[in-house]
């Protein structure tokens, strides 16, 4: 069974058309990761997908509902189900860890405020932090503990699906080990399906099942992790190993 299914995705800013007909396909507990240069389109469909963005044509199935035709209301009722891990984090700097935690839980899901700080203690717990911060205010952290708070609230909801935009960016490699794991964790633990993107090849390896490379708009390779180091596709090659001289350069 497929959670996700995006089919001759498309998405154009006037004359820019930046997707050109993306198909892609998750499935329960899967982790799929998409790759590509910048500029690829990759926050662009991750966007459309969960609804930031609205999609210029074709469809997105979310749990098996159209998403693009669903009712607001009943769209924002799945998305209850889905947690979001952005790329700077996204916390909100004037409310505290527990506050942050538990926002989705306390104004989308009826929680009161005491019980969404229970909810947040234990979500601490599953990202390896202490609930001595949950009083704590964002910037009184790291970068890589804003990055784990940013974790226990999207999971906060126990969703499905969580969704990974460039989850190691910014962060050093003990620290981006750290989430990778604890994607990992998410996925083979908790069962949850989780979409991302990234440029970071380490991250890559550790936490993708499947792999699909966007260029032109498209998905133009799509396969298992272990054919990804294989491969003689030459974009995929020169994306991996970081060429200079290859597809992805040529002609520039």
């Amino acid at each position: 069974m497929y959670v996700i299914e995006v089919e001759n995705l498309t998405k154009s800013f006037g004359k820019n058309h930046v997707l050109n007909g993306v198909s892609l396909k998750l499935g329960k507990g899967e982790s799929y990761v998409i790759i590509g240069g910048s500029g690829s389109g990759k926050s662009v469909l991750l966007k459309s997908i969960i609804g930031i963005l609205t999609p210029t044509s074709g469809t997105v199935t979310i749990n098996g509902n159209e998403m693009t035709s669903l009712p607001q209301k009943k769209r924002d009722k799945l998305m209850l189900k889905c947690g979001i891990l952005f790329q700077g984090g996204a916390l909100f700097d004037s409310l505290t860890v527990a506050d942050n935690i538990g926002f989705g839980l306390v104004y989308g899901c009826g929680y009161s405020k005491k019980q969404a700080r229970e909810v947040a203690r234990e979500k601490l717990h599953d990202v390896n932090l202490n609930d001595d911060i949950l009083d704590k205010y964002p910037s009184e952290l790291s970068g890589g503990m804003k990055k784990r708070v940013a974790l226990a609230r999207a999971i906060a909801t126990n969703p499905d699906i969580i969704f990974f935009d460039e989850p190691t960016t910014g962060l050093d490699p003990i620290t981006s080990g750290m989430i990778n794991e604890l994607i990992v964790k998410c996925t083979k633990e908790m069962g949850i399906s989780a979409l991302s993107i990234t440029h970071d090849i380490n991250s890559l390896k550790h936490i993708s099942d499947r792999v699909g490379l966007l260029f032109g708009g498209k998905i133009i390779w799509e396969g298992f992790n272990k054919d990804l180091w294989k491969t003689d596709n030459p974009y995929v090659r020169q994306f991996v190993t970081g060429s200079l001289t290859g597809p992805f350069t040529d002609g520039k």
